[in-house]
């Protein structure tokens, strides 16, 4: 029986907000750094992003991407 007390006791020794209030902040900033994300790909910000990727293949299919030589201008 005394140790079924020892352990409530120390079930609710650790009541300081300390931690939790720091694991709260981590997650806020977490899931809010997700959804401004998702916001920034998905909503009325995406029209301003491009594709670098296709751009620079398209580049490539013009011919005027890059060399791998020197050029002279």
């Amino acid at each position: 029986m005394l140790k079924l007390q020892a352990f409530f006791s120390l079930e609710t020794s650790n009541l300081h907000p300390s931690p939790y209030l720091m694991i709260g902040f981590i997650l806020f900033f977490l899931f809010g750094s997700v959804a401004y994300g998702m916001y920034n790909t998905f909503g009325p910000g995406a029209n301003s992003l491009k594709d670098s990727i296709d751009e620079h293949a398209r580049m490539h299919e013009l011919g005027i991407a890059h060399t791998h030589e020197d050029r002279l201008i």
